[in-house]
């Protein structure tokens, strides 16, 4: 069984990660693989810090070793899932990422939301818009989700429903459930799109 890791030294473990002191925070997990070279939230952790550094070899090492202790486990190959897709190997992302949906029986609304990527790489239209809007249906409430339902619809050039998507951010942007960005950074992204389709709609009143 894995080394039981007190909750303040996972906490300070995420501080020192999340103000980019990434030699301290890889010490401090390197300490608890010494003691227990299995520990899986250790591993998890210091493929995370690799994964900021931008150390994608070493990243996807110790995600490998993680794996030979779970096998067909969807946080790993959510994660497997991730490293292709920043190394640009689509395909072989797109077939992590489908099993872990097949594990999940397509009931992990974030595992969804990942995937419209990969077939839009593949430029499946139908298929991306599928998967972004179950996403949608299981956890409205995603703001990251809703982004990329914005992003779709202009990009498919569907600006009712981009409008639709947007006027539910504003409704609900004190509900929105955000993980590794902040509300302004939405409000930012939201702000850009609405005036796009202002831009388009003035522009296509002017022809």
């Amino acid at each position: 069984m894995s080394e039981y890791i007190p909750a303040e030294i996972l906490d300070k473990i995420q501080e020192l990660t999340e103000s980019w002191q990434y030699e301290e925070a890889v010490d401090m997990v390197n300490d608890i693989l010494v003691r227990d070279p299995k520990n899986e939230q250790a591993l998890l952790m210091i493929t995370d810090i690799l994964y900021r550094q931008w150390d994608m070899d070493w990243a996807d090492k110790a995600l490998s070793f993680l794996n030979s202790t779970k096998k067909d486990d969807p946080l790993w190959l959510y994660i497997k899932w991730l490293l292709e897709m920043e190394k640009n190997n689509w395909k072989d992302a797109r077939t992590y990422l489908k099993k872990a949906m097949q594990l999940t029986n397509e009931e992990n609304h974030e595992i969804i939301r990942c995937y419209w990527l990969s077939e839009y790489w593949y430029w499946n239209r139908e298929k991306w818009r599928n998967f972004v809007r179950k996403a949608f249906k299981q956890d409205s409430l995603d703001a990251e989700v809703i982004y990329n339902i914005v992003q779709l619809s202009i990009l498919d050039e569907d600006y009712e429903e981009a409008v639709d998507m947007i006027k539910f951010f504003h409704s609900h942007r004190n509900e929105l459930k955000i993980v590794d960005k902040s509300i302004w950074w939405y409000d930012k992204k939201i702000a850009l799109f609405e005036k796009f389709i202002s831009g388009k709609k003035h522009f296509n009143l002017e022809k």
